[in-house]
């Protein structure tokens, strides 16, 4: 009984730890370029296009990545559709029995632009991703849940808008987002951008849930048992926050207040700590603004740790950054002293 306990354990862990570095000893230029040689193929004949996709590689990982991939650079992200579903969900969702018809209604129209023009919304992109990997026998479930965007479960909880995969690799499970990765949509420009962002591959359990959280808490995949409520309050990530692989570790809360003089951590992990001469905090109030470099000194076993005494009332957005990018960002409001009246 004991024996099996160690092993049930072992097998947690894991499960636990699962993430891109697991592959490490595996060079996946072989796999992204076959999946860039059939850049263009029609989704009309999948078993077809995904054997021509997997056929010359010898693993799982490698036959997984080439579906990703393909999917992430030739599927694009209907935005206009992705906003309107979102709305009519919003408005149905004190009404499962009206939301049931309306959603059998959408589907077909989801799958046939995904067809036709190769456009859809994040459960195309999981669907895809799901059903060619099933065509290889590899294990890859679609796991709905909340995203953190700029209009949404940002400081409250939302509704469920995003879906992404986990997929079983090497008797692990692990968890990738092709949406997030294709590209981003330019409101300006009304076009969408495809701008791949290869930090939502078999990306960690840790940073992973600073971004989305699943519905099943099955595939939290993680120690942490974060809640729904932790989740909508915890610092904002940006995508470069993924291309970095920088996860914010303290503050725990994107809204933080104190007093006068008192001090703030702020801790995050750094996995490429050649990065660490890029990379700053920078404090705005108004039109006056303050960067803290990070330096050498501040970092320990990839954990950069830095205080910060603010001295002066006000409220402050606080940023980290990676050369121009933005990582992470928090807001402190310092207030004064209260005196006690006696």
């Amino acid at each position: 009984m004991r024996q099996l306990v160690l092993i049930l354990v072992l097998f947690l862990s894991f499960t636990i730890y699962a993430q891109k570095e697991d592959f490490s000893f595996i060079n996946f230029d072989k796999a992204d370029s076959i999946a860039n040689s059939c850049k263009g193929y029609s989704l009309r004949n999948l078993p077809v296009l995904t054997y021509n996709i997997t056929q010359d590689l010898d693993t799982q990982v490698e036959q997984f990545r080439a579906i990703y991939i393909w999917v992430c650079n030739n599927i694009e992200s209907d935005y206009s559709f992705g906003e309107s579903t979102l709305r009519h969900r919003k408005r149905m969702k004190n009404d499962s029995v009206s939301f049931s018809i309306w959603n059998a209604q959408v589907l077909p129209k989801v799958f046939k632009k995904l067809l036709n023009d190769k456009k859809t919304i994040c459960s195309g992109y999981a669907y895809l991703i799901k059903e060619m990997s099933a065509l290889v026998g590899i294990n890859c479930e679609i796991v709905d849940g909340y995203s953190r965007t700029t209009s949404h479960n940002i400081g409250e909880i939302d509704i469920p808008n995003h879906s992404w995969n986990a997929v079983k690799l090497n008797s692990k499970w692990y968890l990738a987002d092709a949406t997030m990765a294709s590209g981003y949509f330019d409101i300006d420009k009304n076009e969408f951008v495809k701008n791949y962002n290869d930090g939502y591959f078999l990306v960690s359990p840790e940073l992973f849930l600073k971004k989305n959280y699943p519905l099943d808490l099955t595939w939290l995949l993680s120690e942490n048992k974060t809640t729904l409520r932790q989740f909508v309050d915890a610092p904002i990530v940006y995508g470069s926050t993924f291309k970095h692989t920088v996860t914010p570790i303290c503050p725990k809360i994107l809204n933080t207040k104190i007093t006068v003089n008192q001090e703030v951590v702020f801790k995050f992990k750094l996995k490429d700590e050649t990065k660490i001469k890029n990379t700053r905090l920078v404090f705005s109030s108004g039109l006056k603004s303050k960067t803290i470099n990070v330096t050498d000194l501040d970092i320990n076993n990839g954990i950069v740790e830095l205080k910060y005494r603010f001295t002066k009332k006000g409220s402050y957005d606080v940023h980290l950054m990676v050369g121009a990018d933005f990582v992470i960002t928090y807001t402190v409001k310092v207030e004064k002293v209260k005196k006690n009246l006696l």
